[in-house]
């Protein structure tokens, strides 16, 4: 997944774009209904506060080498999604 022909405001516009989707998980975290039983209102907070935490790092570029944050970013800018394995 080459960058190189995307400007420094397409990259952060898809970065913003990668996440938001752990600004979602983190908003959901307190409602969701796909968390087992044992998960605690604490485990709850914890998964909240983990994503919020995930997406202020994406946004300031500091997972650009992670392969799902890459993925989402490489589908905003380009609709195709890279698979992991051939």
């Amino acid at each position: 997944m080459d960058f190189s022909a995307f400007t420094d405001w397409q990259i952060q516009d898809a970065r913003n774009y990668a996440s938001g989707i752990y600004r979602q998980l983190a908003k959901e975290a307190m409602t969701a209904d796909y968390y087992a039983s044992h998960v605690t209102k604490e485990d709850r907070l914890k998964i909240q506060e983990d994503n919020l935490k995930l997406a202020e790092e994406v946004e300031n570029g500091e997972h650009d080498h992670n392969f799902t944050i890459r993925q989402s970013m490489y589908y905003y800018l380009t609709g195709e999604s890279v698979a992991f394995l051939p």
